[in-house]
Parts: structure tokens; sequence; C-alpha cells
């Protein structure tokens, strides 16, 4: 018995282990066909439902009702590099890996309008929400190993329903929005009996929301330019999952409690500039992201008695994450009045440092290019729709780091390294009424 609790113990942490999952899919690809075609710079540039992610306060330039449709894929091209070591030979085989091998993709439907208070207050106070629904699931859970190399921030980045709530008053040149975000958390329960043949087991799971504050600012100076600031709040999913296990009638019960992050967000500062004329747009964000704070999803287990003292535990190590910067610009051109051809440019620095210890978190510096098209058919005659497609391409600058210690467990001694891209493709429709 004293052999099946440790091996429950180790179950319950293999089960358990993971690495983090950190940053934001839309932060990651950008929100809507227009977004990913702009390189992401939309502080100040976002002005219908997309505003309840990039600046709620975007929303007080709406000039009437709009609701829209889109749809977002990418496949990333991954290679993670290290070794294994052959307990044959008892020599470290080199390997390269491909990571997240597969398409994903996801779904969104947005809205946002002004509210009618009464002649002479049309566009003084404007509301607006917007969902982002994963393609094969609503969300999902992936724990790995504390060593097991990959990438934290393009593996499984876009498989979580998001949804934003964001509601924006506007007087004269100003406009303040304020906002929510929520994505789901995952709590629950296993107990354990195994002196009665099961009739006692029981597994409880309940999925519930976590919500993030997002605040934004917008004003429009002079006709046509308009500078953003947002600030995004921080969001985490705490997995929380004790386990009960009797054993036998004679043994006292063995008590887990596994702890994990699943999936995090910074909080983020964004500061923006917009300038639009009837024939084309420029735009630009400077964006500080807070990693500082964040720990490592590898999760916490803890060993109770039956008297609730902890008994042992296996703590989860800090990840050292660093604050980072990320820079967006984008443009539009109209050489007709009804066609957009747009263009991005993004660099987003890495938080993750040099893998010298325990953890082979695989990242690099990101740079991202992007082109779109937008068609508005009401510039032609047609139905108020506009259509807009767009494609972006992201390029992780390649890492080799050395392992500060021999320990030839390690998948990622006496290197890690590794090299990625990625592409991504979005197609948006949007009716105004």
């Amino acid at each position: 018995m004293r052999r099946f609790s440790a091996g429950l113990l180790v179950l319950a942490m293999a089960l358990g282990a993971a690495g983090p999952v950190f940053a934001n899919p839309l932060d990651t690809f950008g929100y809507t066909a227009k977004g990913m075609a702009l390189g992401g710079a939309m502080t100040a540039a976002a002005s219908s439902f997309d505003a309840t992610y990039y600046n709620p306060a975007g929303l007080g330039m709406l000039k009437g009702f709009d609701l829209g449709l889109g749809a977002m894929t990418y496949k990333a091209f991954l290679t993670a590099k290290y070794s294994t070591l052959d307990k044959a030979s008892g020599q470290l085989v080199r390997q390269s890996t491909r990571r997240n091998d597969t398409v994903r993709g996801s779904g969104d439907v947005g809205i946002a309008s002004p509210v009618p208070l009464g002649k002479g207050l049309e566009r003084v106070l404007f509301l607006g929400a917007s969902v982002v629904i994963p393609g094969t699931t609503l969300y999902a859970v992936r724990e790995r190993p504390i060593q097991q190399p990959y990438f934290p921030f393009m593996e499984d980045r876009n498989r979580r329903l998001v949804l934003n709530v964001a509601a924006a008053g506007r007087w004269k040149w100003l406009m303040v929005g304020a906002g929510f975000t929520f994505i789901p958390s995952v709590k629950g329960r296993v107990n354990v009996d195994f002196t009665d043949g099961g009739n006692q087991n029981l597994t409880e799971v309940d999925v519930g929301t976590r919500v993030s504050p997002n605040l934004g600012v917008l004003v429009e100076p002079v006709p046509g330019l308009t500078l953003g600031l947002t600030w995004r709040g921080e969001n985490r999913l705490d997995l929380s999952i004790p386990v009960s296990a009797v054993l036998a009638d004679n043994l006292a019960p063995v008590r887990l409690k596994v702890t994990a992050v699943d999936y995090s967000t910074p909080h983020q500062i964004a500061l923006g500039a917009a300038y639009r004329t009837d024939r084309f747009l420029v735009t630009g964000d400077v964006t500080y992201s807070v990693y500082r704070r964040f720990r490592s999803s590898a999760p916490d287990v803890i060993l109770y008695s039956s008297k609730t003292e902890v008994l042992k535990q296996s703590i989860a190590l800090d990840p050292g994450f660093h604050d980072t910067w990320a820079v967006r610009v984008g443009g539009e051109f109209k050489p007709l009045k009804a066609l957009a051809l747009r263009a991005g440019f993004a660099w987003i620095q890495s938080p993750v440092p040099a893998q010298t210890g325990v953890t082979n978190l695989l990242d690099g510096d990101r740079y991202v290019g992007s082109v779109g098209l937008g068609f508005d058919a009401e510039a032609v005659g047609g139905p108020a729709i506009t259509v807009d497609a767009a494609m972006s391409g992201g390029y992780l600058v390649s890492n080799r780091d050395a392992k500060d210690a021999q320990d030839a467990t390690n998948p990622g001694y006496p290197w890690v390294g590794s090299e990625g891209w990625y592409l991504a493709g979005a197609l948006s429709a949007k009716v105004r009424f």
C-alpha cells in the first residue's frame, strides 16, 4: 500500500506538470481581418466592435449600428532542438522535433451601436460586445512536464473562448471607455475510495469565468487625428484540483491538492496614434506588457496528512519572465472609393529569459508582416456591407541557450534551441445599419 500511495502521488504530479501558457491569442494574431492587416496597431484606429478589445473608447467613433462576423486560421512551423539520453550507449543524442504541426482557427462575432438617448444625444453613449470562439473546443487545457521543450506563446494559442464587453461615452473631442474580458476557469475535486468497490468515487468539475478590466481614452484634437491610451488588466486561470484517496480501512486517506496557472494575460499599457483621410490611414502603437508578476504554470502539489498537515510539497519554479515592449505600425490606402489596400509591421519582444536552468521554454523576439484588402459595397451603390481579408506572417528569432549545470536527464542539456515562423489569415464581414 505504501508503494501504491507513492505511485498515486507521482501520478498526480505527472498529470499536473505543465509549462506556462501566457499572452493573448488576440494580441498574437490580431482581432478582425482589418486589425491583422494593420499589424495590430489599433489603439487609436479601432472604431467599431473591435474597440471592445483594442480600446473601449474607440466605440465613440461609431456612426451607427455595426454587426460583424469573422474567421481566423493559422499554422505554425516550430522546431525544438534538444537532446535525449540513449540509455544503451549513455550518449546524448541530438533531436529536432516539429511542434504544434496543426492548422488551427477561430470564429468571432461582434456588435456595437450608439445608444439612442434622445434628440441631440445620439452619439453620446455607446455599447459593444465581441466573442471569439475556438474552432474545435471552447477551452483546451494542455498540461506538460516542466522540462519539456515547447513554445509557450505559439502552441494552442487560440483555444480559448473570449468575451469582451465595453461601453464608451463621448463629449466633443474626448472619448472615455471601459469594459471587461471574460475567459473560462476550471475547478474541481476528485474523491476515490478503494474500500467499497468504487461506490463512493466522486469527480466534480466546475467551469466558471474570470474577469479582467479594460480602460481606454481616445481624443480627436483635430478632424482625422486620434490619440489613444489603453490599459488592459491581467487575467489568469487558476486550476485547483483537490484529490482524496482512501486506499484501505486501516490506512489514513491520501490527500493531495494540485494547483496551477493554465492561462494568463499580463497587464498591458498601449499608446497609439492614427491619422485618417478619405484616401489613407496611418496608425502606430507602442505597448508595454508586465510579465514580471507571472509564475510558471507548472503545478504546485501538496501532500497532506489525515489532519491536513503538510507532509510534502512541490512548488513550481519561477520562470523569471521580464517585462516587454512591442511596436506596431500600419497603413491603408484607397486607390478607389470602395477598395482599401492595407499593410502592417510589428516587433514583439519575448519575455522568456535564457533557458540556462531546469525549464526549456522556447521563444524569441517576433517580427510580423501583414497585408490585407477591404471592400465597401456601399461605395459602389450596394448594401452597407464591408468585407475585409488579411494575411500575416511571423518570424521568431532563433535561439540557442547553454545550460549552467550538467544534467543528462534534462532534454535541454547541454543546450536547447529553437526556430520558428507562422502564417495566419483572416476574413471578416461587417454590416452597418
